[in-house]
Order: C-alpha cells, then structure tokens, then sequence
C-alpha cells in the first residue's frame, strides 16, 4: 500500500503535504473528475443508444473517487486524500484493462496514469515505486487480454507487443522523470530552508552584535565622562571648602549675633547650602550612566546652564569667555552627551593652558541650517602630525594615566551620529580651535 512521507515516531502523524502541494492536489482531483464526465459525455454523444454502459459506469466511480478525495483534502488531510485516490485507482484502471483491454486505453493513458504518478511521487519514492510497479502489472493484464482475443493472428500479436512495449515505456519514463522532478524540487525547498535558517541565525548574530556595539558605545562615553569628572574632581573639591568655609563663617558669625545681623548671617550660609547642593547635583547628574536619548535642545540655553561649571574648573589665571551670540537655534542631540563633550573639550583647553590664557566657547549659524560651536584655547597647540592623528581612538600624548585618547574620538562618533561634522584646526605655539557643526532649525515664535 502506499507509504507516505517519513515522519518522527514520537512526533503526530502528518496531516498535510505543504500549502503548495495541498494547492495541486485539489487542482488535480478536480481536474480528473472533469476529464471523466466530459470524456463519458463525448463518447456517449458520438455512440449514442449503443454506447457501452461500462464506460458512464467507471465515470460515476472515478467522479465518486476524487468526490471522496477532496472531502478528506477539505478537512484538512491531504496526505489521507493522496492515498485513498492512489488506493481507489488500482481497481478501477484493474477493472478497465481487463474488461477493455491495453490497446483500447493507449490513447487514454495519459490522462489515467499521468495523474496517479504524479500524486504518488508525492507521497514519496517508495509509493512512487509501487504505483509504477503496478502499473506495469496491469498493462500486462490489458495485453494478455488483447492477446487472447487474437490467438491464432501473427499481425495481431505483434501490435500487442508494441503496445505493450510503449505502455510499459511510457509508464517507466514518466515514474523516472516525476521522481528526478520531485526530488530535485525537495532538495532545492530543503536547501532553501537551510539557508532560510542560516540567513536567520545570521540575522540574529548581527542583531546581538549591533546591541553588543550599542552596549560597548554607551560604557565608552560613560567612560568618557567619568574621566572628566576624575579631572574636575579637584576643582570641585576647591570650590566645596570655599563653600563650607562660608558656611562655617556665617554659622561662627550667627552664633556671635543676634537680631538682624544673625539672620543675615543665616541666609548667607543657607545660601552657600544651595550652591554647593547645585554644584553636587549637577556633577552627580552629569557622571549617572543612562542610555541616550536625544531631544530637540535651545543649544543657547544649554551652553549657559554650562557656563557655571567651566568657570570652576578653570584656575583664575584663565579667561572664560562664553558667547551665545543670540542664537536661537534649536538642536537634536543628548544633552548629558553635549555637555560631555563639551567638557571634554574644556578640559583639554585647561590642560593646554598651565600658564594661563583664553577658552572661548561661542555659538554662530553656520552655512545652511547648521550651527556652530567654536571651542578655542590660547594654549600650546599641536604639531601638524598630532594634529593628524588627533581624532583617532587611543591616540594622546598625554602620559600614561592621564589619558586615554577617546574624548575626541567619541566626540567626533557622537556628532557624526547626529548628522554633523567635526573639524579641528592648531599649530604649535598658537592654540587650537575644534569646530563642531550640527544640523539646526530657529526656535519658532511663541504661541500666541
């Protein structure tokens, strides 16, 4: 009987041959029940009253057959509606070779024998096998019968012969190809699947990899940023015994005072408080690790609220100069990463500067909708071959531990992300100058 497709024992039998093969075979049932109603119809329509009653009998049965067939496909057991019509056929082309004969079917075959090779080479080889083994049997049943009625006719017998040589051909050729056809289909379906699944795995990989990088960028500008707070620490650190030194002179005074002078001795210390609880809060703010998140950003309002903090990290011998120009221009960029970089940047202008001298930071529109930010120092500069190499990651000149040549690597990332640019001009002796440009649009008016 037919064998269908090889399935794990522990798995539930198939019910299904694939959307597509499920598609040809309802074709296909439909098609042969058609072609037997039409070709019954024809002969009884060119024989009329003497048409052989044998011929609309096998009709009813093969249109009861694909019937059968596509009620089992309909509810949704295609391999069970495969097998009955591969089953159902045996008998019925059984009972038209041994009642017609091989030589009355030749030029029927097509249409009888195509189909059930087709449907059983999609069940498998081994069904395949067995359909086309017994197809031979039963064209040797139509021959013996052919012959049989032709016993003492030498002519008679070799047409037998030929038919039955091409019958057996054509039944053999027609397995062979279908089987190469189905094979050579089911292989190619399975390397696609393969490749299908390896295009997914590398999907995924590449997936891990992109949050492994975004991961990776992330801890890099934490870094950054803690290496810059590392070096403001001792200017922090300055400013908070300032402001506890204030403290304690107002309290010392308040607790000498009375009356007026002992309030305004407590409001100046209560301010002092609020001070250093700013500049805390900003440093703490500033060093917190969090994932990016860009927004649309007043880039003057930013720069200003910056301001205090570069002033306290600059000694006295250096001129802080920071220059809005009016700018209102509106930026989408992190803030934490902007003010990091910029940070970033003031901090290499303090180190170029031991012997004093000028940072300038200033806003200007730039050519098209793009803002600049000027970051510049009177420090000593860089030779032409530092200057070259300056944006590269790892690159410093600092010594080791005072440095680790990612400030301007990762300024240069984060605003190549942000669709600008960044551009760094110095010479030895006369100070250095980065220009970051970024995509801007003008703060709207205000609504009315």
């Amino acid at each position: 009987m037919p064998v269908p497709p090889y399935h794990d024992p522990a798995a539930p039998a198939p019910t299904g041959l694939g959307r597509r093969t499920d598609t040809l075979l309802r074709g296909l049932l439909l098609l042969v029940a058609l072609y037997h109603v039409v070709f019954a119809g024809w002969l009884a329509y060119r024989t009329g009253p003497g048409l052989d009653q044998m011929v609309p009998a096998m009709a009813v049965l093969q249109v009861l057959v694909c019937a059968l067939c596509l009620v089992e496909h309909h509810a949704g057991r295609s391999v069970r509606a495969a097998n009955t019509f591969v089953l159902a056929q045996m008998p019925l082309l059984m009972l038209a070779y041994g009642y017609w004969g091989l030589a009355a079917l030749m030029r029927l075959q097509l249409g009888q024998v195509v189909p059930l090779l087709l449907v059983a080479a999609v069940l498998g080889h081994r069904t395949l096998s067995w359909a086309a083994a017994a197809l031979c049997g039963l064209q040797l049943l139509g021959a013996w019968v052919d012959a049989s009625g032709a016993m003492f006719r030498g002519d008679r017998l070799q047409l037998v012969g030929t038919d039955l040589g091409v019958g057996l051909f054509g039944v053999l050729f027609t397995a062979w190809l279908l089987h190469h056809s189905v094979t050579g289909l089911r292989e190619s379906l399975q390397m696609a699947q393969q490749r299908s699944q390896e295009l997914a795995r590398k999907r995924d990989e590449l997936q891990l990899e992109i949050q492994e990088r975004e991961r990776a960028r992330d801890q890099l500008v934490h870094a950054m940023k803690m290496e810059n707070v590392g070096r403001l620490a001792s200017g922090i650190a300055h400013d908070f015994n300032h402001l506890l030194g204030l403290i304690q002179m107002y309290v010392a005074k308040a607790g000498r005072s009375q009356g007026e002078p002992q309030q305004s001795a407590l409001n100046g210390a209560d301010a002092a408080v609020r001070r250093a609880s700013a500049v805390s809060r900003r440093l703490m703010d500033f060093s917190r690790l969090e994932a990016a998140r860009p927004q649309l950003l007043d880039a003057a309002a930013t720069v200003n609220g910056l301001t205090p903090l570069l002033e306290q990290m600059f000694p006295r011998g250096v001129d802080v100069q920071v220059d809005t120009g009016g700018v209102q221009r509106l930026i989408h960029f992190d803030p934490a990463q902007l003010e990091s970089i910029l940070l970033s940047l003031a901090v290499n202008a303090q180190q170029a500067m031991p012997e004093g001298g000028r940072f300038t930071l200033a806003l200007q529109p730039a050519e098209g909708d793009q803002l600049l930010l000027r970051v510049e120092d009177t420090g000593v500069g860089m030779s032409e071959e530092v200057r070259a190499r300056c944006l590269e990651p790892f690159f410093t000149t600092k010594p080791i531990g005072q440095g680790t040549g990612l400030g301007l690597a990762v300024t240069v990332r984060l605003i190549s992300a942000a669709g600008g640019s960044v551009q760094v001009h110095s010479q030895a002796g006369q100070g250095t100058q980065v220009h970051l440009r970024l995509p801007s649009r003008s703060i709207g008016p205000a609504p009315a």
